[in-house]
């Protein structure tokens, strides 16, 4: 415990405690995270979380933050053997998504479901959901230069191919479809679907 403690005091408590809020959030959802839960788990005194975090409410922002962060960076280190092939990219970032909503139903439902707080309350979070949202803007950006997706509004087009995952992935996550057998294949074609749409 003392060797616990004297850790979080140089600076690791902030990130011990965001990670087992969303480990309590994944095990039972919104309602399970409390703030003296979250201490005691964590083995600090119940007064150590709101030092990081004023409420409940702060923490769960946080969360969700540390949430499209994860999210974006994944996104970002998206790797196709070809760099210059954009469709790939695209693909990838379609099957990325949809794999971080089932891995993560409960951090995904804080981020984006009906659980999900009001971005435009909480410039924190609202500053880390643009970012995610953007690194597909940019996707779509680079494909229109290159002549191969229809030269409209890129934002609306982001929109478009967010709610194409976004409607895949909750589906997935809520039980309303059977879970398939090759789930990168589903996203695949998802993708691939929705670029036909964009083709210029």
């Amino acid at each position: 415990m003392m060797a616990k403690k004297q850790t979080y005091h140089h600076g690791d408590l902030r990130a011990a405690l965001l990670q087992v809020a969303a480990d309590m959030l994944a095990e039972g959802g919104v309602e399970s995270v409390t703030m003296r839960e979250l201490g005691s788990r964590v083995g600090v005194s119940r007064s150590a979380p709101y030092r990081h975090f004023a409420d409940k409410q702060a923490l769960l922002v946080a969360v969700a933050a540390e949430g499209f962060d994860r999210l974006r960076a994944q996104l970002h280190a998206i790797d196709v053997p070809d760099a210059g092939d954009e469709l790939a990219r695209f693909q990838q970032m379609g099957i990325v998504y949809i794999r971080f909503a089932v891995d993560h139903p409960a951090h995904y439902r804080l981020m984006y479901g009906k659980e999900a707080l009001k971005r435009d309350q909480y410039p924190e979070l609202d500053a880390a959901a643009n970012a995610t949202f953007y690194e597909l803007v940019d996707i779509i950006e680079r494909y229109q230069a290159s002549g191969h997706i229809k030269p409209e509004n890129a934002e609306a087009l982001t929109y478009i191919a967010w709610s194409t995952v976004h409607g895949l992935a909750a589906l997935l996550i809520d039980g309303q479809m059977l879970f398939p057998d090759d789930l990168e294949a589903l996203a695949h074609l998802a993708t691939e679907t929705l670029l036909e749409g964009m083709r210029a």
